[in-house]
This record gives structure tokens, C-alpha cells and sequence, in this order.
């Protein structure tokens, strides 16, 4: 079972989230910003990470920077889902693109499609 770590202040986000990567067999394991995050993963090693941008304590960007930075974290592959979608690049499907230190990675907009969501996903995990 490929194991998933949801990051988000939103306690609502992380429930909807949460029931929906479990109803399509995954472990869900969860953080509510960017430095518990960081320990999750390195504890954890999950297949993926969600990540918000706008957090309490540290913003998704700063911790992306530091789990690229790390050895034990680097290759996990990471989707931002955010509310800040003024500056991402709109395509046809909505799907935009942040990059970090040169890293590009997914970025799906606040609301999301559900089903938007777990087909990158799918995509990202089992390419990964």
C-alpha cells in the first residue's frame, strides 16, 4: 500500500483528503504545516507528499526546500495544492506548475476536483 503524507492547516482539507486517498487504497498519514512535515517524512518515507503553500510555522515552498535538501527526502515526489493560484500557470485542465530552486513540481488550485487530485496522484506514484 503506497503511503501518502497530507500536509495542510485546513483540518477540513486534511479530512476530505484523507477519506478519499483511503477509499482508493492508500495510507494516509498527516502534518499541519512545513516543520512537522519535514520530521513526518524522514520518520515515515512516504511514496508522496501533498503539500499546502500557505501554513503556520513554515510555508510549503521553504519546506520543499529543505526535504530537497536532504538526502533521506529528496526524491519523494511532491504536489502542492493551494490556494495561491493567481501566479500559477493556467492550462486547459487547470494544472499549473511551481517551481522550487529550479524543481518543478504539480500544483492543483484550491478548491480541487477530487478526481483531479488522486489522477495525479495515480500518475505520480505509480511512475515513482
Amino acid at each position: 500500500m503506497k503511503k501518502i503524507l497530507v500536509v495542510d492547516d485546513d483540518p477540513q482539507i486534511v479530512d476530505l483528503i484523507t477519506i478519499r486517498l483511503k477509499a482508493n487504497n492508500y495510507e494516509v498519514i498527516t502534518s499541519p504545516d512545513g516543520n512537522d512535515a519535514i520530521l513526518m517524512a524522514q520518520k515515515e518515507h512516504p511514496d508522496l507528499v501533498i503539500m499546502d503553500i500557505m501554513m503556520p510555522n513554515m510555508p510549503g515552498g521553504d519546506a520543499v526546500r529543505l526535504l530537497m535538501a536532504d538526502n533521506k527526502t529528496k526524491d519523494i515526489p511532491i504536489i502542492f495544492l493551494t490556494a495561491l493560484t493567481a501566479n500559477l500557470p493556467h492550462e486547459a485542465d487547470h494544472n499549473g506548475i511551481i517551481n522550487v530552486d529550479g524543481r518543478f513540481f504539480p500544483a492543483i488550485p484550491k478548491p480541487f476536483k477530487p478526481e483531479k487530485l488522486l489522477s495525479e496522484i495515480k500518475k505520480i506514484v505509480e511512475d515513482h
